[in-house]
């Protein structure tokens, strides 16, 4: 990252000066296909629907293999050089959200509901060619930072929801998703208008090893719950329960992602100024 920024610090600037350069100030708008590349939520819903099993009418339904797909918005700059054909490149940051409620009802009508919330920021430099300032080919690392948060609680009959203490798998569990994805995209300009389409992959150059979990601490942030994969060695066998292999491991929410933009250009040729 360091040398990303030094790169962005020495180079940049001298775009500027250049002549028939174009500079301009972006607004972007965009819309994330986003494929989980883990299904590690997934196996916490089904080992918690055959432990109970027959105690339910209603069980948990998975989570959509795009079911964190969501749309987004930013700002950032481009950069244009030649007429005809010639370097392009840019540098935008974006944010997006999205929110999944799940239910599952007991045979005594208790509700149980998860509400799963997550924040994407995303850095992303764009390095590439433009033909005639309409279209751009280029290739992107983008680095991203997933927030995650899952509220694990009962819903009693007079429609308070509770996190509490009833049960030691209530709670609030929370993690984050570091990556830094590669990739490509083209794009047609369009006037003032910049209509990208992108595709991302998530690397492992920022590994986690596997090692961090969505975790649920207690007040005094002493104590805390890995939310399991497998609800059944969590609940029947705890000294046995390995958060590395029977938790939910942040890097399950790692994504492949498809992005189709729409960016408004504030800015001109430096001729034609």
């Amino acid at each position: 990252m360091y040398k990303l920024s030094v790169f962005v610090v020495a180079f940049f600037p001298a775009l500027f000066f250049a002549q028939d350069n174009q500079v301009a100030l972006t607004l972007r708008g965009d819309y994330e296909s986003s494929q989980l590349s883990g299904f590690e939520l997934n196996d916490f819903f089904q080992s918690y629907n055959e432990y109970y099993g027959v105690n339910m009418q209603q069980p948990f339904d998975t989570v959509a293999v795009k079911g964190l797909s969501h749309a987004g918005w930013g700002m950032g700059m481009r950069f244009l050089s030649g007429d005809n054909a010639g370097f392009a490149t840019g540098i935008f940051l974006t944010y997006g959200s999205k929110s999944l409620r799940n239910e599952a009802i007991f045979a005594n009508d208790l509700l149980t509901r998860t509400d799963f919330r997550v924040k994407d920021y995303n850095c992303q430099v764009d390095i590439g060619f433009h033909l005639k300032r309409f279209l751009l080919i280029q290739g992107h690392i983008s680095a991203r930072i997933r927030e995650s948060v899952f509220d694990l609680g009962y819903v009693y009959q007079d429609g308070s929801f509770s996190r509490g203490n009833e049960y030691d798998i209530l709670g609030v569990y929370k993690g984050s998703t570091i990556t830094l994805d590669v990739g490509a995209s083209a794009g047609l300009k369009l006037g003032p208008v910049f209509i990208p389409v992108g595709i991302s992959f998530p690397t492992n150059m920022i590994p986690d090893d596997g090692l961090s979990t969505l975790l649920d601490y207690d007040i005094t942030r002493i104590r805390w719950n890995d939310l399991p994969r497998n609800y059944q060695v969590w609940a029947d066998d705890p000294v046995n329960f390995d958060p590395f292999e029977d938790a939910v491991r942040t890097q399950s929410f790692r994504s492949v992602r498809i992005n189709i933009g729409l960016e408004i250009w504030l800015g001109k040729k430096s001729s034609e100024e």
